[in-house]
């Protein structure tokens, strides 16, 4: 996921946080969104999933 993506996909997170079951939930998406947003920042960056 590029920087583009990486920035779409943070429009997602509020919508996803209201979802999570729990705080564990929570406290992933969260770390998630940190990480996205780092990626979003910084051009030229991507974020590569384990299983990719």
């Amino acid at each position: 996921m590029n920087e583009q993506e990486a920035a779409a996909a943070l429009v997602e997170v509020p919508l996803l946080r209201e979802q999570c079951a729990d705080e564990r939930q929570r406290a992933a998406l969260d770390d998630l969104a940190a990480v996205l947003e780092q990626c979003a920042a910084t051009p030229g960056s991507y974020v590569w999933f384990a299983g990719d």
